[in-house]
């Protein structure tokens, strides 16, 4: 199944697939804003606050786990859900799909993963065996849900967010 133009839509979407990662819920997200173009920048006040207000979502949701790339921006924004939960970040490479599904199978709870534009759709493809349209630079606010059991299913939600309001 393959969801050419996913947005502004935002719903579920499901796929019958026999996955091998035991949490039944994985969270991914892009990293918030950053700073700058350079390659590895911290996040922006903009991007702090949208970290901020992630970790004010995930408070009554329980995760077992969160994960993110090393880069600095990646980092910052799992940090801000991870120091709530009393969780460390656990470092992945993005470059190492495969490697992240199989850490994956040690987990039976929700686990978060803070990736890149160009990793995430990538991640959920992989997990979900739904093919996800690619994310562009100026979107950050896209929240997946990735449902694992008999039937994945992929639900997207954007994060109820926006600078300075």
């Amino acid at each position: 199944m393959k969801i050419a133009k996913f947005l502004p839509w935002v719903g579920a979407v499901s796929c019958g697939l026999a996955l091998q990662v035991s949490a039944n819920t994985i969270y991914l997200v892009r990293h918030a804003e950053k700073q700058d173009g350079s390659k590895d920048p911290a996040l922006s006040e903009c991007g702090q606050a949208r970290a901020a207000a992630l970790a004010q979502y995930f408070s009554d949701i329980p995760l077992q786990a969160v994960f993110a790339t090393p880069y600095q921006r990646t980092q910052q924004t799992a940090a801000a859900v991870a120091n709530s939960k009393q969780l460390p970040v656990v470092s992945y490479d993005p470059g190492k799909p495969a490697k992240l599904q199989r850490q994956l199978a040690a987990y039976t709870q929700p686990v978060l993963i803070v990736g890149h534009s160009n990793t995430v759709p990538e991640l959920v493809t992989l997990l979900s065996g739904i093919e996800m349209a690619p994310l562009t630079e100026q979107q950050y606010g896209l929240l997946y849900q990735v449902q694992l059991g008999e039937q994945a299913s992929v639900t997207l939600r954007q994060q109820p967010f926006a600078c300075g309001k």
